[in-house]
């Protein structure tokens, strides 16, 4: 959420959402996040946010894990091959 706001500020600060409405329109989602976020904190506490972080970084763990061990399925045959050819 800090982060957020110092996201914020900066783009206020520099300008960067009058360039374009995409810049426009990201800044508004961005803010809107923030507000989002600055609800459920005053409503529900900080175990509200520690929880959606939980969720959200389980979800992380999910998404890149299909064929990250191909590198290690060719190490395990070749120690296999190894260890076959050694009486």
């Amino acid at each position: 959420m800090e982060l957020k706001k110092i996201l914020i500020e900066k783009m206020e600060r520099n300008k960067s959402i009058q360039r374009s409405d995409e810049q426009r329109n990201l800044y508004k989602a961005l803010v809107d996040a923030y507000e989002a976020d600055k609800t459920i904190l005053e409503s529900y506490g900080e175990s509200a946010i520690l929880k959606r972080r939980r969720e959200d970084d389980d979800d992380d763990q999910e998404g890149p894990s299909a064929g990250s061990d191909r590198g290690s399925k060719r190490q395990r045959e070749g120690r296999e091959h190894a260890s076959a050819d050694t009486p």
